[in-house]
């Protein structure tokens, strides 16, 4: 980081070269800030979403091929792991895979679908319906990967997010 520091000169000529040089590295300082914080980048990591992530646990409670062609209808268990509230989003991205990834819904700017905070020992149970158009037809066992947004680093482009893989595997059928 630059810091305008306070020169004591001779002269008034020495004098003018200081404020110059000071102001137009503060002046490049501010316009790269603004441009960070305008463009939804993190000026600074969050070390609390950092552990909050780390500390979620994805299973697949079931999983079955749906009525609707292509897609799988799927009950999710999130639990908190740690020791601490956890404070997040769902976000809108899936991948779901069979060994290989035969479904992926991404979202290049990742806003919060459902708000969630799970207290140490909490989980939560939600069913859903993702378009599955790579599954092979017959048995296939998989393992999806949802997305968990900080809600605290939204900005223009959307907001931070991880994905969280589910700790287990389920056979589709």
């Amino acid at each position: 980081m630059n810091l305008a520091v306070l020169h004591v000169v001779a002269d008034e000529h020495s004098a003018r070269r200081v404020v110059r040089r000071t102001g137009a590295v503060l002046g490049r300082t501010i316009a790269m800030a603004g441009l960070m914080a305008g463009s939804g980048c993190e000026l600074m990591p969050d070390p609390e979403f950092s552990a909050a992530s780390r500390a979620l646990a994805l299973v697949i409670v079931e999983a079955s091929r749906s009525q609707s062609v292509g897609s799988v209808d799927f009950e999710f268990q999130l639990k908190n792991q740690g020791e601490s509230t956890v404070r997040a989003c769902l976000g809108p991205s899936r991948s779901v895979s069979d060994g290989t990834t035969v479904s992926s819904e991404s979202v290049n700017h990742p806003r919060c679908i459902r708000e969630l905070a799970l207290s140490s020992g909490e989980a939560i149970r939600w069913r859903e319906t993702i378009k599955v158009t790579g599954l092979r037809a017959g048995r296939a066992e998989v393992q999806v990967a949802v997305e968990v947004v900080n809600p605290r680093r939204c900005g223009k482009a959307g907001c931070t997010s991880v994905q969280v893989t589910s700790q287990n595997k389920r056979e589709v059928h």
